[in-house]
């Protein structure tokens, strides 16, 4: 049995807010695998879900389990879990306050609203995976640990996918701010097709808006271009 947060009756108030008001956003700007996600896993909108709860519904459709953690790991025990088809996930409860104000914290809500929705995906899932084992092989690169964190953000955090022409969301950041997400949908904002060399060379940003946002066409676009991130990665440092 997973550890199992008891959660107060404002704690689960809290979720259930931010729930209604996220899904009520997602329906106009998710891609369509993310809603489906969210009823697959089976999230109550009613209160914060347990570890094992989730973990039963994960089972049915794949051999990842979300760990919760009081807080975040470090970098080589997050890469080690990924490997390992562990998902680390935060028992803390955003405020109130921080749900009006529409952005994303690094809570329960984000990791588990945001990133078990799709850890139904078969190809996401192996993305994740192999990204986990790619980065374990550098464990002590620090430069190449860096081009790798940059791949993560960029994809899993803020990626956007390209669905009949039109731009949908599906990374957890995205998923859980809706004013990140609404700025990186305008048609102002910079957005490129996705490209490994570029997204190596582009910063991620933590409570602030990106300055460039990548756009995919398919979960298999992902696995496939680990590949290229491993040329690339070997390329840069040679």
């Amino acid at each position: 049995m997973e550890q199992i947060h008891n959660y107060t009756e404002q704690e689960n108030k809290i979720w259930a807010t931010a729930y209604s008001r996220i899904l009520n956003f997602l329906g106009d700007v998710a891609d369509e695998t993310v809603m489906i996600g969210i009823r697959t896993i089976g999230l109550p909108g009613d209160r914060v879900p347990n570890v094992d709860e989730i973990n039963e519904h994960l089972a049915k459709h794949t051999d990842w389990r979300i760990v919760p953690l009081e807080d975040m790991v470090d970098d080589t025990k997050f890469i080690s879990m990924l490997a390992e088809k562990l998902y680390p996930c935060r028992t803390w409860v955003r405020s109130i306050d921080q749900v009006d104000k529409m952005e994303d914290e690094y809570d329960i809500f984000h990791d588990v609203f945001g990133h078990t929705s799709l850890l139904y995906l078969p190809d996401y899932c192996l993305y994740l995976e192999k990204l986990g084992e790619l980065a374990l092989e550098y464990i002590h690169d620090s430069k190449a640990i860096l081009y790798l964190k940059r791949v993560y953000w960029h994809t899993i955090q803020y990626g956007l996918m390209e669905v009949n022409k039109s731009l949908r969301i599906y990374g957890a950041h995205m998923i859980t701010s809706r004013n990140e997400a609404s700025y990186a949908l305008n048609a102002g904002v910079p957005k490129y097709d996705h490209n490994v060399s570029i997204i190596m060379d582009t910063p991620y940003v933590k409570n602030h808006f990106q300055e460039k946002y990548f756009v995919i066409k398919s979960y298999d676009q992902l696995l496939a271009s680990l590949g290229d991130i491993k040329i690339e990665l070997e390329k840069r440092l040679k």
